[in-house]
């Protein structure tokens, strides 16, 4: 099971007592209604706290932050996670709770308005518009979405949910957003939904920006195998790569789609071609990554019953080279209690060397961040996405 939405923020609060708040909410209301209550409230919220007479503190907003949530307990949890943003990212905050609350009429909403009080009475600003949404309503996105957001500012959906988006879906989020962030361990079909989500990046009619959380969770592991190859002398190991082997706790074909992205990212850096992908075993993925220079990479995917850790959290890499007639091994295994990994290198017959890789366990917060601070195309994910592609079909 994915980590889920934790109330610690990336950031230390502010005292409540530079913090103003305006709150107001309505059951059974029409989306006009709750345009005119969000801007009354920016209004209000503009005028200085000390001298109402003086100029309006100015508008300050980084950015739109969509939520889709399927629950109230995740709606709860995504209101701490985005009051915690506030004093660093100035936003508007809007989550739709999707099939939420009860009554005849399709929505219920709740508005919080905050100005966080910086210095010399500068303020930034969280506005945030929770909406449950019921009926039909729930089918168009857009029609919800479009008329609450600031404009000229770029618009981040997050789509929370365990549900992947369906094309209708999908088509409502290109209309109106400029980057589509998810959690593929969310997902109960990752590899279906990291296909579809391959396919959309590689169109070059779409210009919406794709980020995975699960991406943001393989970073330790991609820095410390680029690190590896950085120096000179390491570099000739690339061109004889013979085979790469990845580890991930779980099973079933799921649990070996962090795997596979990582795989995908060496494929898109050295131009591989993955050929000849196919199961070995109910617990394993096998193929065959042909080079630039035409030579051939084993590729193994495997998965391995762990108690301790999330199904799909990577267990070991392990990768064997050779460069003329020196051979290298390089291992990343983690340590049972998952904290760190101990990276093991043997080359050229010299003693063997062992390093300690530290595997932070970010939350949500963590990860919405490095999302937020990353322009809004990231091409590095993007490229492994689509040349994980072939070795995501595999998994479905």
């Amino acid at each position: 099971m994915a980590p889920g939405v934790t109330g610690a923020g990336p950031v230390a609060p502010l005292r409540q007592d530079r913090v103003r708040t305006l709150r107001w909410g309505a059951t059974n209301v029409e989306l006009p209604e709750v345009v005119r209550h969000l801007r009354r409230m920016e209004i209000a919220l503009a005028e200085r706290a000390g001298d109402p007479g003086e100029h309006p503190n100015p508008r300050n907003c980084a950015l739109n932050l969509v939520v889709t949530l399927a629950d109230h307990h995740r709606a709860e949890a995504s209101d701490r996670l985005i009051a915690s943003l506030g004093p660093s990212h100035p936003l508007r905050a809007i989550l739709l709770h999707l099939g939420g609350g009860t009554g005849p009429g399709t929505l219920d909403a709740e508005i919080t308005s905050e100005a966080h009080q910086l210095f010399e009475d500068f303020a930034v600003e969280r506005e945030q518009v929770l909406l449950h949404v019921r009926g039909e309503a729930a089918e168009h996105l857009s029609s919800l979405v479009e008329p609450l957001l600031v404009p000229d500012v770029p618009t981040y959906l997050w789509w929370s949910g365990r549900e992947p988006l369906d094309s209708q879906a999908l088509q409502e989020a290109i209309g109106f957003s400029d980057v589509l962030v998810v959690d593929s361990t969310r997902f109960e079909r990752p590899a279906e939904a990291l296909r579809q989500l391959a396919a959309l990046v590689d169109r070059p009619d779409v210009r919406i920006g794709v980020a995975d959380f699960r991406w943001g969770r393989l970073r330790p592991w991609r820095d410390a195998i680029g690190q590896f190859f950085a120096p000179a002398r390491r570099r000739a190991f690339l061109p004889g790569l013979q085979e790469v082997t990845a580890e991930s706790a779980g099973s079933g074909p799921a649990s070996r789609v962090g795997a596979a992205l990582l795989a995908g990212w060496a494929a898109a850096a050295l131009g591989w071609r993955f050929t000849g992908v196919e199961a070995a075993g109910p617990d394993g993925t096998q193929a065959i990554a042909e080079t630039l220079a035409g030579s051939g990479v084993r590729l193994a995917l495997r998965s391995v019953p762990d108690s301790q850790l999330d199904e799909g959290e990577l267990l070991a890499v392990r990768i064997t080279s050779r460069a003329g007639d020196e051979d290298c091994f390089l291992a990343i295994e983690r340590d049972p209690e998952g904290g760190h990994a101990r990276v093991s290198i043997d080359m050229g017959g010299e003693p063997t060397l062992h390093q300690r890789l530290t595997l932070p366990r970010l939350g949500d917060p963590d990860l919405l961040v490095q999302v937020l601070w990353v322009s809004q195309r990231d091409p590095v994910f993007e490229r492994s996405l689509v040349a994980a592609t072939d070795l995501l079909e595999a998994l479905r």
